[in-house]
């Protein structure tokens, strides 16, 4: 890896450091929902609290990757030292490794809480192999969420990045069916929620980690998605380059 990779890496992550919003937001929010409304209930039974501890670490991935990548990007778009940035020799290559660097320390201070508290205070527990599939299953869920982070920032303004950062995510989660229970799931919820990339992604962790049998088109929209959002982030790459250096 380059220095230059790492001295961008440093920046941003100094840059976030000192404004800890970001960070507090995403270790916060999943593990306080972990805490006052799933163990509370369902701590002490091993399935279920398995599979809820899944699903809140991929609403955790989802609300650090959409909630950094989309208001960073749109943030250096948009900023006097980010056209400048783009003017440097090293190229925008070293500029994205250091974002997706940071990115992956973000995910770590939403993953991590969860983790801790459900291996603390709950009957959660996984075969280590089934967890090194969930952990390769996460990944997956890491790159479609980034590429949907990443997709936002370029073709949003800050301003309504930082709007949709705020409220997009809770409609994902809920659409994708994250916050129901598998009996009590509304039938409106249950139509749709194949079509969303949480559910897909939420699937995908869940098969890896418990083996649960799930319909095979959450995991066929999962695969589209990702495809449609790297080309989302290439388009509007390419379309801000264009706009401001062309």
């Amino acid at each position: 890896m380059s220095s230059l990779t790492m001295t961008y890496t440093r920046r941003n992550l100094a840059e976030n450091i000192r404004t800890p919003t970001m960070f507090l937001t995403v270790a916060l929010v999943p593990v306080g929902v972990m805490l006052f409304f799933v163990v509370p209930f369902i701590g002490q039974d091993a399935v279920a609290i398995t599979s809820a501890t899944a699903t809140l670490v991929v609403f955790g991935v989802l609300m650090a990757c959409v909630g950094y990548f989309s208001v960073a990007i749109a943030a250096q778009r948009e900023s006097a030292w980010g056209r400048y940035l783009r003017t440097l020799p090293g190229g925008i290559a070293p500029q994205m490794l250091g974002y997706l660097l940071v990115g992956l320390v973000v995910v770590a201070a939403a993953i991590i809480p969860i983790l801790l508290v459900a291996g603390l205070f709950t009957e959660a527990s996984a075969p280590p192999p089934r967890v090194v599939l969930a952990a390769g299953a996460l990944l997956i869920a890491v790159v479609t969420f980034t590429l949907l982070g990443m997709s936002m920032g370029y073709l949003m303004s800050m301003r309504v990045a930082v709007i949709a950062n705020s409220i997009g995510f809770l409609p994902l989660a809920v659409a994708g069916g994250m916050f129901f229970d598998e009996a009590d799931t509304p039938e409106i919820i249950e139509q749709i929620a194949p079509f969303v990339p949480t559910r897909g992604a939420t699937d995908l962790v869940l098969v890896a980690l418990t083996g649960k049998s799930v319909g095979p088109l959450s995991l066929v929209m999962l695969a589209v998605w990702i495809v449609v959002l790297a080309g989302l982030t290439i388009w509007g790459h390419r379309r801000d380059q264009i706009r401001r250096f062309d």
